[in-house]
């Protein structure tokens, strides 16, 4: 169980240095751009990042009602 928790921890550590990088790189490369070109990839990627966020979201009301029934079928 201890090795779960760790594997959890450390892909959460993970996942928010990739995003920190990320983000850094992202607002390096708007910063070179002229101001009509940022705006346009900045729009675009924020499209990108909200249906990201619409797929996460489909998944984890999918996993929590998986979750539910199988608890429901184990009492």
């Amino acid at each position: 169980m201890r090795f779960l928790n760790a594997a959890i921890v450390a892909l959460a550590l993970l996942g928010t240095l990739g995003g920190y990088l990320q983000e850094k790189k992202r607002l390096a490369t708007l910063l070179a751009l002229p101001p009509t070109a940022a705006r346009d990839l900045y729009e675009k990627a924020q499209v990108r990042r909200e249906r990201v966020l619409m797929v996460v979201t489909g998944l984890l009301v999918a996993a929590a009602v998986v979750a539910l029934l199988l608890f429901k079928v184990r009492r």
